[in-house]
């Protein structure tokens, strides 16, 4: 979703039992990198990170590795899974449909995410140039708060705030020209993946204002019968999900974050829709 799939939905709290587990925030749908012990059989499928630090390259927006042809329109359900121990639980799904348009001249990755978990969906809407990946508008939609983005540039205007309140006005210029938090899978998808290879990226964020992502890949692994790259995605230190996307489709196939020492959450591909 991605907001791994940076669930938005990892922002609200989520009932384990009679346990109330409150997620970190996160674009869309991870932080994670180790699997619980009740995950075995796909823990034995990651491989280590490795040993020695990997230098990592700088990717800015419209870098010529980045190519936003390998994003395919598509249409999936992703299941929203909880796991504690031995326990189980579906948490909800997210319906992830991303369609390519031209706004002008410009052609633009049209992105919307829908998460539902029983109470009232949370709904993501973005557009992106596809050309370059840079962000140009980002909506959300959820029972607890209004986002509103307009990307130019290093300058991000908007709004955001609770929904039966006044939003707060947002009027920023940043450092850099950003990528959107929400979309850290779309750079992701686009660049150049394979064994080893390492990449950092800076992206704009409502809670942190700029801040920097990084991935590493690997290795590979099958995946719902796709050959998969296994990528680490860095948020932050000690901050880290497993991302699993698909070496030819580059699709978005699975992701799991480890939320505390007993609770991992898996985000993963079911079907493609009509």
């Amino acid at each position: 979703m991605p907001r791994s799939l940076a669930l938005e939905w990892l922002r609200s709290p989520v009932r384990f039992n009679t346990r109330q587990t409150t997620l970190p925030t996160i674009g869309f749908g991870l932080c994670a990198a180790l699997l619980l012990s009740s995950a075995r059989l796909v823990a034995q499928q990651v491989p280590p990170l490795l040993p020695q630090p990997v230098r990592a390259v700088l990717i800015a927006r419209g870098d010529s590795t980045l190519r936003g042809s390998r994003i395919l329109a598509d249409s999936v359900v992703y299941s929203l899974i909880a796991y504690r121990g031995e326990q189980q639980q579906t948490l909800g799904t997210a319906v992830d449909v991303v369609k390519l348009e031209m706004r002008g001249e410009v052609p633009v990755i049209h992105r919307v995410l829908t998460v539902s978990s029983g109470q009232a969906p949370l709904i993501d809407s973005t557009v992106t140039d596809a050309r370059t990946l840079a962000p140009r508008r980002h909506r959300h939609v959820s029972s607890s708060r209004l986002i509103s983005l307009d990307f130019n540039g290093k300058r991000v205007k908007g709004s955001i705030g609770p929904v039966d309140v006044p939003s707060l006005p947002i009027d920023t210029t940043l450092a850099i020209a950003p990528f959107d938090s929400g979309n850290w899978d779309l750079v992701v998808r686009s660049l150049p993946l394979e064994k080893g290879y390492a990449a950092r990226f800076r992206v704009y964020d409502t809670d942190s204002g700029l801040r920097e992502y990084r991935i590493e890949v690997t290795g590979s692994a099958t995946v719902l019968g796709e050959d998969a790259h296994v990528v680490i995605f860095m948020l932050a230190p000690k901050r880290e999900s497993v991302v699993w996307i698909g070496k030819e489709s580059r699709r978005l196939l699975q992701v799991e974050t480890l939320v505390d020492a007993n609770t991992m959450l898996r985000q993963v591909r079911q079907e493609r829709r009509p």
